[in-house]
């Protein structure tokens, strides 16, 4: 099913990713590369081991992915600038 092309979008789908096309999505994008290298970088610092690792900044960064995604599927359109 197609969707109208919305006007003021953040992003664009392309291949089943979305890829940004205005200062907003490039700004949703920063805060997320920022997050995820900030979160495991402190928790290194902390002096915390492998497995509180896996199990605490993995699902972190996923649930990070996953609002991400959300967020630029709300705010997308369909094709190439």
């Amino acid at each position: 099913m197609k969707t109208k092309a919305k006007k003021g979008a953040w992003f664009y789908k392309m291949r089943g990713s979305y890829l940004p096309c205005s200062w907003q999505g490039l700004a949703i994008y920063g805060v997320y590369l920022v997050y995820i290298v900030a979160v495991p970088a402190v928790w290194y610092q902390k002096g915390h081991d492998l497995w509180s690792f896996l199990v605490m900044v993995i699902p972190l960064v996923v649930a990070a992915a996953v609002l991400t995604q959300y967020i630029a599927s709300k705010n997308a359109r369909e094709g190439k600038r």
